[in-house]
């Protein structure tokens, strides 16, 4: 085993990917969200392959749009995995607080504000990243559009395993109101990743 695999102080995009791999097999953190960015990220970079190689091959000004978008998604979606073990991390911290401690259930609560922030964000840009792909399939020449369905699968499952870290983690938000909130907006995104996933699926057979 490589003495780097187990707490590695690297951030997680520094690190070499069977380390990565094998610190998600055997240690708390990274975890399901850092997981499901790099997932994610990974997706959305086979959407990507199929409008560079198309672009390379035929260039329009719709394309490059289309890939200067994927290449923003990319920068903002690709931070939230380490912001994932950091959430993660201090929200584990509050609750190792002393029960006598008067600030624990305060500490607590902000604690998983960010704990529901952090997969609530990557879930959003999942699903714009799932808009992007429904778009990009018609600017895809038919031998890479394998690889954005790749890609889009790839982005939906990510979407759907961050939202579980949202319910795992909103039951110790500080109110009901905000809770409820949370549920609404939840299932609001795996709505409406369930309906591009069905709808790049469907524009790509045509």
């Amino acid at each position: 085993m490589s003495d780097n695999i187990l707490n590695n102080p690297a951030p997680l995009w520094e690190q070499r990917l069977s380390d990565f791999r094998d610190a998600v097999a055997r240690e708390p953190m990274p975890g399901c969200g850092a997981v499901a960015v790099v997932s994610a990220d990974l997706g959305l970079s086979l959407v990507l392959k199929g409008l560079h190689l198309s672009q390379h091959h035929d260039a329009n000004s719709p394309r490059q749009a289309l890939i200067e978008e994927g290449a923003s998604l990319t920068q903002r979606l690709a931070p939230l995995a380490q912001e994932d073990v950091a959430a993660f991390e201090a929200f584990m911290a509050a609750v190792a607080r002393d029960k006598e401690d008067e600030g624990r259930h305060d500490a607590i609560h902000a604690a998983a504000d960010k704990a529901v922030e952090v997969p609530m964000k990557t879930a959003q840009l999942c699903v714009a990243a799932l808009v992007l792909t429904q778009q990009a399939v018609e600017h895809i020449e038919r031998q890479f559009v394998s690889d954005a369905l790749a890609g889009a699968r790839l982005i939906h499952a990510a979407l759907h395993s961050v939202l579980l870290n949202v319910d795992a983690n909103a039951g110790q938000l500080g109110n009901a109101a905000a809770r409820d909130q949370v549920k609404l907006s939840r299932d609001g995104l795996a709505q409406r990743g369930d309906t591009l996933l069905t709808a790049t699926t469907a524009n790509a057979a045509e």
